[in-house]
C-alpha cells in the first residue's frame, strides 16, 4: 500500500495534485467547522432571546393577573369563583417564571412564594373583613399596600430581564 502511494505520487505533477487535494480537504473541513460554530452560536442566541421574551411576557402577565386578583378581592370579595380561578392561574404563571429563571437565568432570582404570600395575605384579610372581624377601612389600605409590594417585587425582575435582553440583542 505504501509502495503504491509512493509510485503514484512520485512525479512532481502528481505531488502537486496531491497537495491541492489535501489542502482543499483541510480548507473544506475548516470551513465546515467554522460554519457549524456560527450556526450553533446563532441558535443559542436565538434560544436565549426567545426565553427572555417568554420570561418578560410571563412577568407582565403575572403582574396584570395579580393586580386583577387584588382588585377583584377588593371589589367582589373572596367568594367569587372567577377570583379563585385567577388565583390558581397566577400560581401557575409564577411557577413558570420561577422555572424560567432557574433553568435559563440563574442571575435573575424570583421566588414565587413572596408574591403568592401577598395575594394569600390579602385574601385572608378580606375574608376576615367579610366575616365581620375587621373594619372596612383596613381593607382599602391593605389593597393599596399589597399592590405596592407586588410592584416592588416585580420591578427588579422586569429591569433585570430588560438588561439581559439588551445584552443579547
Amino acid at each position: 500500500m505504501v509502495n503504491w502511494f509512493f509510485e503514484t505520487f512520485s512525479s512532481s505533477v502528481e505531488q502537486a495534485k496531491l497537495f491541492a487535494i489535501v489542502l482543499s480537504a483541510i480548507l473544506a473541513i475548516c470551513l465546515l467547522l467554522t460554519n457549524q460554530w456560527f450556526i450553533a452560536r446563532k441558535s443559542k442566541k436565538e434560544l436565549i432571546i426567545s426565553k427572555i421574551e417568554e420570561l418578560l411576557t410571563n412577568v407582565y402577565a403575572y403582574e396584570r393577573l395579580t393586580l386583577d386578583i387584588l382588585s377583584r378581592l377588593f371589589n367582589e370579595g373572596v367568594n367569587d369563583q372567577g377570583t379563585l380561578d385567577k388565583m390558581v392561574e397566577s400560581a401557575e404563571v409564577s411557577d413558570k417564571i420561577e422555572m424560567l429563571c432557574a433553568l435559563y437565568f440563574s442571575k435573575i432570582s424570583f421566588d414565587a412564594e413572596h408574591t403568592q404570600s401577598i395575594v394569600l395575605k390579602v385574601f385572608n384579610q378580606f375574608d376576615a373583613v367579610e366575616m365581620g372581624n375587621d373594619y372596612p377601612k383596613d381593607k382599602y389600605a391593605s389593597y393599596q399596600q399589597s399592590c405596592l409590594e407586588l410592584k416592588e417585587i416585580l420591578t427588579p425582575l422586569k429591569k433585570s430581564s430588560k438588561i439581559l435582553m439588551s445584552s443579547h440583542t
